[in-house]
């Protein structure tokens, strides 16, 4: 009854209010039609504004070019005047005074700032308005080289009646000849502008100059005139020009530097003490409109040059759209710049805007208003319905007291009873129902709270069984690896040694495989991501697997792309765990043929792609989904007893917490593939690992003795670190708990110290802590080693101030990288004994086919099948048997480069 209810629930809120059918067509079309009608106004509006702003762009543009170029005219007649004058002449050249008395009233009447005359025999006449000194008022100066003077210039301040009053200044020397605008006029013979701007010398304003050459009747070049003209002219009409709100215009010459701006007063960099005027690039102008329409023009047309013609364009800036209007300003003697206008669209579209909010409101006004009447309407045509459903909706939701009211409207009325009776029904279920639901939730309370005791007693288990498991175990695998570094053993009594360390790391082996499934499930197994080489991590683990393939007389193929990362960030001991156990499973299940270990990278660098390959026997097609279940194996119930069904389960959860899955593929009798796929970081600062050679025996270490504390309350453990550290020329010292500990530290101050976590009297937590709290055992350092390995301890123990971790079982290889890295000691190790080569001259070496083939397996990697071969050939002749032995002796110890020296001794070249 309650999922039909659910049911009837959920299709009534997909279906649509009454209210809502009547009123939403009734606004939509009121809305539609309004909105339509701004949408039309506004695009006319745009376009009428485009329309608009093109014209007043080119207006404003041919406003500027006319005016610039009738500044510059002005400039250029002045000029062009005298020299026609002087031509015809009607001007006497050769009269000084009269020609500086002319000059003058130019000046003085303000048709022009500065002018001047230079002759071919070196005389000049300048007049310019300059500034005083002293701040007053200006005046007018005359610049005079003679006959008399030459090349001296001496420079005349005139008064009100074009007088000289005063002597100024004289330079030593002043050719006009040599002056860049007598060259150019002599070179163009015609009026010429200055190819770029200059500062003033009496004024320091930037200043353009038109130079006119002059010639007698003969065509002989006489002298050249030359007047100048002030850019800040063009500056101040371009910055009185009004180019709607916020418009600027600015003009730049054809190399992109700036001439002119509406808004940059001084467009030039100018050093006043060396009378130096510099100018700037436009695309590095201070302001963000120049430089931003700058880029955009060269971005367009690839160079100023490029624009022969007038372009109007657009573009955006600061999420505005900029209108843009470029022309040409030139005339025949020099002059060729361009005229930029950029004007906001905003300027003209501020009226479109307005009338567009106007729009938008008068739209919301016609929604607000519709929907108050639409409303109003419905509610007069479904009042009585929506009463119905509050009534409803009210018993829906639990108040199955309400009670729906009767209503004049007959259909409605009988409604109303059939909700009534519902009502009395839906009580009564109800009431039993939550009867059953709170007894029901009563016992699935108990049977959670059951589990998680039953969940947390097997984790607790776990951890003391491991504990108490590992505790004897350290002292068999300890002593183990302590007899086997014994020299006075015979092949025997070490063959059976390493049967008790292989025994003891299978039990070492099944107390994990446990406890990380326990962790698994519990989902408290955490990765721990560091970077490793690749290369190197990969080598190691084919080092291991090949060593029992060459033991089953299988081949083993090691196969690897050559785009393979350098260095990798992931979880190092994860990783080599699956890999391990694939290639563990492969051989385990290999009578024969090979096993083909291959490694490459995915679609992308960053993932890597791991397949292992066998000719084993295979898996039924049926049992394939059973191998990665717990404690489940398949095959054949031999090799069964060679594990504990918990590896392939282990190994698929981890490689799922690295993002991939195992995938299997295997027919019964052939073999099987399996592989996987993880993402990795690719890390660009990898340390490259090493690895101490094979067959390398510790024998000490160099530098002074190390002086080390073991705190253990098991005699045993604390024997196994004293046995294995003491015939390498340490200094032990033991402690039974962590107070005697702290006591034997202040006496003895050892250089490093081993302990325990879990002692009486004081335990290794506390221990850390006082020696942490200690000033005066600032520095030195602690190793954890405890049986408790998981992660809670082991990051605990760090925290508390431990320097590292060493879990029990130890082992030696591990206990010895912790003493290299924390005590900085360089281990001494064995020389000779089995693995010095005899002297070649000693060696018969058998005959060179022989040789070839021996060398053939060594390069191929068939360290069992050299060895048999190398046998057999010693059988053939007693004379070969040293050198058959020294053979088999290296390889053994997998030293294939050894082997190979070895062999090409013998070879003739």
């Amino acid at each position: 009854m309650n999922g039909t209810m659910m049911k009837s629930s959920v299709k009534s809120a997909k279906a649509l209010p009454l209210q809502l059918v009547l009123v939403v067509p009734f606004v939509l079309q009121i809305f539609a039609a309004v909105g339509l009608t701004g949408y039309l106004s506004l695009r006319n509006g745009q376009k009428a504004v485009n329309d608009v702003s093109s014209q007043l762009r080119q207006e404003i543009s041919d406003r500027i070019t006319l005016q610039v170029l009738a500044y510059l005219e002005k400039t250029y007649t002045i000029g062009q005047t005298i020299a026609v004058a002087s031509e015809e002449e009607q001007i006497d050249l050769t009269d000084t005074k009269k020609l500086e008395r002319t000059f003058w009233r130019l000046v003085s009447k303000d048709m022009i700032q500065f002018i001047q005359i230079g002759f071919a025999d070196g005389t000049s006449i300048s007049v310019e308005e300059s500034v005083n000194p002293d701040g007053s008022e200006n005046y007018i100066m005359a610049a005079i080289v003679d006959q008399e003077s030459i090349p001296r210039r001496k420079m005349y301040k005139l008064n009100d009646q074009g007088e000289r009053t005063s002597l100024i200044e004289t330079q030593p020397k002043f050719d006009p000849r040599v002056r860049p605008w007598y060259i150019a006029a002599q070179k163009a013979g015609k009026p010429t502008w200055a190819a770029k701007p200059f500062l003033g010398r009496s004024q320091p304003f930037p200043t353009i100059t038109i130079s006119h050459p002059i010639y007698d009747k003969n065509n002989v070049l006489v002298a050249v005139a030359n007047n100048s003209f002030w850019i800040s002219k063009i500056h101040r009409f371009l910055s009185n020009l009004k180019v709607g709100q916020t418009g600027q215009t600015f003009i730049i010459d054809r190399a992109g530097n700036l001439i002119a701006s509406s808004t940059i007063e001084q467009p030039f960099i100018i050093d006043y003490q060396k009378k130096e005027l510099q100018q700037i690039p436009a695309v590095k102008a201070d302001s963000l409109v120049i430089s931003g329409t700058s880029k955009v023009l060269l971005e367009r047309f690839g160079s100023f040059n490029e624009i022969t013609q007038s372009q109007q364009l657009e573009f955006t800036l600061n999420n505005q759209r900029q209108l843009v209007q470029v022309s040409n300003i030139r005339d025949e003697y020099g002059i060729d710049w361009l005229s930029i206008i950029v004007v906001p669209e905003s300027d003209f579209m501020a009226q479109i805007d307005d009338n567009t909010r106007t729009t938008i409101f008068l739209c919301f006004g016609a929604l607000i208003v519709a929907s108050i009447l639409g409303l109003y309407t419905a509610k007069w045509i479904a009042l009585p319905i929506l009463k119905l459903q509050q009534a409803s909706e009210a018993i829906a939701s639990g108040e199955l007291d309400r009670k729906v009211e009767g209503n004049d409207i007959k259909e409605i009325a009988g409604l109303a009873r059939a909700f009534n009776q519902m009502a009395i029904q839906l009580k009564t279920s109800f009431t039993g129902l939550e009867i059953r639901v709170s007894e029901r939730t009563e016992e699935l309370q108990r049977a959670k709270e059951e589990a998680d005791s039953a969940n947390q007693a097997k984790s607790e288990f776990l951890a003391n069984m491991s504990h108490e498991l590992r505790t004897p175990l350290n002292g068999i695998l300890g002593y183990a690896q302590i007899l086997s570094r014994s020299k006075g053993l015979q092949e025997k009594e070490r063959h059976g040694i390493n049967i008790i360390y292989q025994c003891g790391s299978h039990l070492l082996t099944l107390i994990n495989d446990v406890l990380e499934l326990s962790k698994i499930e519990a989902r408290k197994l955490e990765l721990q991501e560091n970077t490793i080489h690749l290369p190197s991590f990969l080598q190691g683990v084919v080092e291991i697997c090949r060593v029992r393939a060459d033991q089953k007389g299988i081949e083993f193929i090691y196969e690897r792309e050559t785009e393979l990362p350098e260095g990798i960030e992931t979880d190092e001991k994860r990783l080599r765990q699956v890999i391990i156990n694939l290639l563990s499973n492969a051989i385990k299940f290999t009578d024969k043929g090979k096993v083909i270990f291959r490694v490459g990278v995915g679609v992308e660098r960053a993932e890597i792609k791991i397949e292992v390959e066998d000719t084993g026997v295979g898996i039924a097609e049926g049992e394939i989904e059973r191998i990665f279940q717990a404690f489940e194996q398949v095959g054949e119930k031999k090799r069964q007893s060679e594990g504990t069904g918990l590896g392939l389960a282990i190994s698929q959860r981890i490689v799922q917490m690295m993002g991939g899955e195992i995938q299997v593929k295997s027919e019964l009798g052939k073999g099987s593939v399996f592989s996987f796929r993880i993402g990795v970081k690719v890390a660009e600062d990898w340390v490259k690992q090493k690895t101490v050679e094979q067959g390398q025996n510790i024998i000490g270490y160099e530098g002074e003795r190390k002086e080390i504390l073991i705190v253990d309350d098991k005699w045993e453990n604390r024997s196994v670190i004293v046995n294995l550290l003491e015939p390498l020329g340490f200094s032990l010292t033991e402690a039974e708990n962590g107070r005697i500990g702290l006591e034997k530290i202040r006496d003895k101050h050892p250089d490093l110290v081993i302990t325990d976590l879990a002692m009486p009297v004081m335990d290794g937590f506390e221990m850390l802590s006082q020696i942490r709290a200690d000033d005066t055992l600032e520095g030195l350092i602690v190793i954890v080693s405890s049986a408790s390995v998981g992660q809670e301890d082991r990051q605990k123990s760090l925290e508390e101030g431990g320097d590292d971790f060493l879990e029990k079982p130890v082992h030696s290889e591990e206990l010895f990288r912790l003493l290299s890295e924390h005590l900085q000691i360089k281990w001494k190790y064995e020389k000779g004994g089995k693995e010095e080569v005899v002297a070649s001259e000693a060696l018969v070496a058998p005959p060179e086919e022989d040789l070839r083939l021996l060398l053939d397996l060594a390069l191929g990697g068939l360290i069992k099948k050299l060895g048999d071969t190398a046998g057999q050939i010693g059988q053939r002749d007693v004379r070969y048997l040293p050198f058959v032995q020294q053979i088999q002796l290296l390889a053994k110890g997998f030293k294939t480069e050894k082997i190979e020296a070895l062999l090409r001794r013998y070879l003739p070249n």
